[in-house]
């Protein structure tokens, strides 16, 4: 380019000498010349200004780039129609797309299809308040949710064009600990009703006056039943733990005989309101040394006051649960049998959260727990139910090696 530009400026001033132009005295000559310095130099420093101009845009460019597309939180500007004018590089990777793809496309397309009345709902406040916060479940590409926490407000854009500013990060992982900490806590308050209706139950027998100079013996299931409690408050955080992956048990062998006593002491009220029989058989060949089981006593015994207790419960009254315990070669297996027999729609399901029928205050969480804790310990649960064989619930614990 500059090469032409000299071709080009050379042939006009050839063009210009051929011109009888008038000759130039010496002062006149120098006159010019010295103009003609004068002139180089104010370009010369034009050129440094536009030099330094350009690189402070650079410069500004840099810190729009770092400010804006490297951001730990999206940004997205939205007409007021609603379809993304601008979007930066943390929108798009949170959404699992390019920034192209996102640019004229409305902005409910990545809003979870369940919240999208909540979207229109925080739509209004956001149009008449500023800013307004919200969480929303958006949609990454293959239709994988994930939760936000979105910023919303209302500004102009350069031509003054009233447009909408979304800030959102995404808060999955709070979310799943707050879903955490609300299951625990639900399994916790689901564990703890039993223990405490045997404590009232206890205590409302000594205020009916059916327990007079006997009440001494019942002090040791009184003194049981707070154990429980303690226990079963102390089992939040292992529960908290299991639920993320998190959990590893202690190796501290743990005789099983002594948990199902301490079921079947703690459940004496319920079953004898039902007319309910648990008996226990122990294989003796189970203990030849050490007790073959390592876990968290307290977490097990939990564990097995849930499927007793759900055994007690679903069996006709005069019934019977038959509780057994034997050592196989690798592992441990408790088998819970009671007449009563699991509704065929939710035995596949037996184990999941909130699945429960045919109890009136059921919450479904005995048998999930269950299952956590027998999974957190290296073990499994296995559920067999027909009719009229009834239901038996197999606890398989693996052994330990000392």
């Amino acid at each position: 380019m500059m090469d032409k530009l000299r071709i080009r400026a050379e042939k006009l001033a050839q063009a210009g000498d051929s011109k009888n132009a008038p000759a130039l005295t010496p002062a006149e000559m120098q006159q010019t010349l010295h103009e003609l310095r004068v002139h180089q130099i104010e370009l010369e420093l034009q050129n440094e200004e536009l030099r330094r101009s350009h690189a402070e845009l650079d410069a500004t460019r840099a810190r729009y780039f770092d400010l804006y597309d490297l951001a730990p939180v999206g940004y997205c500007t939205l007409s007021p129609r609603g379809l993304i004018m601008e979007a930066n590089l943390t929108a798009a990777s949170l959404l699992g797309v390019t920034r192209s793809d996102m640019i004229g496309e409305p902005w409910t397309r990545f809003v979870f299809r369940d919240d999208q009345d909540l979207y229109y709902q925080q739509r209004k406040n956001f149009l008449q308040t500023t800013p307004t916060e919200f969480d929303l479940r958006l949609l990454k590409k293959r239709d994988t949710e994930f939760w936000a926490h979105i910023s919303a407000s209302i500004s102009q854009d350069d031509e003054a064009a009233r447009v909408c500013r979304i800030v959102m990060h995404d808060i999955s992982l709070r979310k799943r600990e707050e879903q955490f900490r609300e299951n625990v806590e639900r399994i916790i308050y689901h564990d703890i009703k039993g223990p405490l209706v045997n404590l009232f139950a206890l205590a409302q027998m000594v205020m009916d006056g059916a327990i007079d100079e006997s009440v001494v013996h019942f002090f040791p299931q009184i003194m049981l039943g707070i154990r429980q409690v303690i226990d079963l408050i102390d089992a939040a955080e292992p529960l908290r733990k299991m639920e993320r992956g998190e959990y590893t048990a202690p190796a501290t062998p743990v005789d099983v005989h002594k948990l199902l006593n301490s079921v079947k002491q703690s459940l004496m009220v319920l079953s004898g309101q039902n007319r309910i029989n648990v008996d226990i058989q122990i294989d003796t060949t189970c203990y030849p040394g050490r007790p073959p089981v390592c876990g968290e006593a307290f977490l097990l015994e939990s564990m097995l006051m849930n499927l007793v207790k759900n055994a007690v419960e679903a069996s006709p009254q005069d019934g019977h649960v038959s509780i057994t315990c034997k050592a196989g070669e690798n592992a441990t297996c408790i088998a819970i049998h009671n007449v009563g027999e699991v509704p065929e729609s939710i035995r596949d399901r037996f184990f999941e959260k909130n699945i429960t029928a045919g109890k009136i205050y059921g919450t479904g969480l005995g048998t999930y727990s269950a299952q956590l804790i027998a999974k957190a310990h290296g073990g499994r649960i296995e559920l067999m139910s027909s009719n009229p064989e009834g239901t038996t619930l197999s606890v398989h614990l693996p052994h330990a090696h000392y």
